[in-house]
């Protein structure tokens, strides 16, 4: 769980293997000019066999860090991956398994190069190796891990050992057994929504020094112990996911009490995720296998809930972030906490981030009552998600139905609840 970034930072050149004919290097085109200044016709083919040659021993143009197995060493290549894939040519399991990597100007920290952060497609690791989706996830994160850890590892060397990692069931992110019997599942985002880390002025009620010797202020969400407290008792389960590193997350929850205990292991926290665990979704996968455009293309490294619900029906997901989410009926959406404007003075400020958190333990309390009538849990939450939200809107817009009305005809409607945006 270590990568920074989302997306590898290129060096915009192309490379080409040597030919084993002459030891010459193809040139990737060949201009009018130069065509007509050949002699004889078989000059043109052989430039065209040679460059093949190049793309068939895996060094052709690529948008995604591999092994140059021309040289031996480790090189970065923004030439499209769709080119090397659509000519035919047998890619490394790591290839084969790789997302083309973003262009370089849509990740805002490819400034900060930690390992190799590239993502894979979910769903051919899962087949591929017999992997669970969870499994499948933390095979990236593995990969990510290693590379940072050893910046000499060849990438496909990291990618099998990330393998072996992953179908031995080691999973970083803690989460187990545990929630197969929960009945409802909670993943709570951390950065501004259960605190804020980047306080000013006295306000934080989380201060310690971290392993780099610098201060660290933190100021929790009002009311995020009472949240825990009757997730708790209702039976339900909570797991953290933040889109920030794991060494910054980790030590925070180390540091961060519940009940006596330091977050991070605490036994209702039934795992903790990390920025290594978001994921992108080719339009091949799902739905799309069989007719891409049907699939749902994932461009922006998200928050995928079926790491820890398959099903979908029994986790939501508290975040202030929807640019990193795209299961809207399962994610409630939540006010940014701002830990300094709650900390200024302002007295309604302060009021209204104390009545957040209970607002949402108050919908879960009630969606959890109405499963007695046969719904899972997200069926009888989804009022209260994003897209239920709006339905809800919709159907007061008639003047005839009170919020609660509302909220009682789209659960029972839930058909009017859009799919996705």
């Amino acid at each position: 769980m270590r990568a920074a970034t989302f997306s590898s930072t290129a060096s915009r050149g192309r490379t080409w293997c040597r030919s084993p004919v002459g030891g010459a290097a193809p040139e990737p085109f060949v201009t009018s000019r130069e065509r007509g200044s050949m002699k004889k016709r078989s000059s043109v083919f052989l430039v065209i066999v040679l460059l093949s040659l190049g793309l068939a021993l895996g060094c052709g143009p690529r948008r995604v860090r591999v092994l140059n197995e021309c040289s031996g060493s480790s090189s970065v290549d923004s030439g499209p991956v769709s080119y090397v894939e659509r000519s035919g040519f047998v890619l490394s399991p790591l290839q084969a398994h790789t997302i083309p990597a973003l262009p370089d100007w849509t990740d805002k920290y490819s400034d900060q190069p930690r390992g190799d952060g590239r993502f894979f497609n979910v769903s051919k690791l899962m087949v591929t190796y017999g992997l669970s989706r969870l499994g499948a996830v933390e095979l990236q994160n593995h990969y990510r891990d290693l590379t940072f850890a050893d910046a000499t590892l060849a990438p496909d060397t990291a990618f099998e050992q990330a393998v072996a990692k992953a179908q031995a069931g080691e999973r970083e992110s803690g989460i187990g057994e545990s929630l197969d019997e929960a009945p409802f599942i909670v993943v709570f985002d951390l950065d501004d929504t259960l605190y804020d880390q980047s306080v000013e002025g006295e306000c934080g009620d989380l201060r310690f020094v971290g392993a780099d010797g610098q201060s660290r202020v933190i100021q929790r969400v009002p009311g995020w112990e009472q949240a825990f407290d009757r997730i708790d008792a209702l039976g339900g389960k909570v797991v953290l996911f933040s889109a920030n590193v794991d060494e910054a997350v980790i030590e925070n929850l180390t540091h961060w009490e519940y009940h006596g205990v330091a977050l991070s292991r605490a036994g209702l926290i039934a795992g903790v995720l990390t920025n290594s665990h978001l994921v992108l979704q080719e339009k091949s996968e799902g739905q799309g296998a069989e007719n891409p455009r049907k699939g749902n293309p994932v461009s922006t490294p998200s928050k995928d809930l079926r790491l820890v619900d398959l099903s979908l029906s029994r986790a939501i997901l508290v975040d202030d972030n929807p640019t990193r989410v795209f299961q809207f009926r399962n994610l409630r959406g939540f006010k940014k906490f701002d830990g300094t404007r709650y900390c200024s003075g302002d007295a309604e400020v302060k009021a209204i981030f104390e009545a957040e958190m209970p607002a949402v333990v108050a919908e879960i309390e009630e969606a959890k009552a109405a499963m007695s009538g046969g719904l899972s849990f997200v069926e009888a939450y989804l009022p209260y998600s994003m897209l239920g939200r709006m339905a809800v809107e919709a159907a007061m817009a008639t003047g005839t139905r009170t919020q609660a009305e509302a909220v009682a005809w789209v659960r029972a409607h839930p058909e009017f609840v859009d799919a996705k945006f």
